[in-house]
């Protein structure tokens, strides 16, 4: 496997003058795998190589929902606002889902979308931006959030799971060539038993 990949690695290097990351020419390919075929050709200074490590974030199964359908409290929002003259607080589970009505309602309140008037939910305004869902379909694009603070709080809040991911960026060296040669080695079997 490991000599197939030096091919693969060899032949991807030839296309560019420049470098490549293995984590975007080999995406499917294990770490040892691709750290062996590179180890191999940098051994005979045919490449060289460095180490990049970067944390990149998943989305659970719940944050994936909110990505597609919008967040818990937009949910609750969109349901209180279609009402026209208010909606009965018990009816908010039946119409929204019951996990959505308990996380939804609080945040919607927080936001300051609805209020409460007796037993009525009424929309405050005509229109809301979902931060969540934006911030979630962002990290489902990217893989990532350039604010750090919105990673901590999707973490601490279960939507998202980070992970390390460790690629490699791959330039040719002095010696690079398009093919790998096998080098002969001085003694062989034969020349022992002789």
């Amino acid at each position: 496997m490991a000599t197939d990949l030096t091919a693969e690695v060899l032949g991807a290097l030839s296309q560019t003058d420049g470098s490549i990351r293995t984590a975007d020419v080999f995406p499917s390919v294990d770490f040892t795998t691709i750290k062996s075929a590179l180890d191999r050709l940098a051994s005979r200074a045919m490449i060289v190589y460095g180490q990049i490590a970067r944390e990149e974030a998943t989305l659970t199964p719940e944050a994936q929902g909110i990505a597609a359908e919008g967040s818990h409290e937009a949910k609750v929002f969109e349901a209180v606002r279609r009402a026209v003259d208010g909606l009965k607080i018990a009816d908010l589970p039946r119409i929204v889902g019951k996990e959505s009505a308990k996380v939804g309602q609080g945040k919607a309140f927080k936001e300051g979308w609805i209020k409460k008037d007796k037993d009525l939910l009424k929309a405050t305004t005509d229109s809301i931006q979902d931060a969540s869902r934006e911030q979630l379909q962002t990290i489902q694009q990217t893989r990532t959030h350039p604010d750090p603070r919105v990673l901590a709080d999707l973490k601490k809040r279960k939507l998202i799971t980070t992970q390390n991911i460790i690629s490699f960026n791959v330039k040719k060296g002095p010696k690079f060539a398009a093919e790998f040669v096998k080098e002969e080695t001085d003694l062989t079997a034969d020349m022992l038993a002789t």
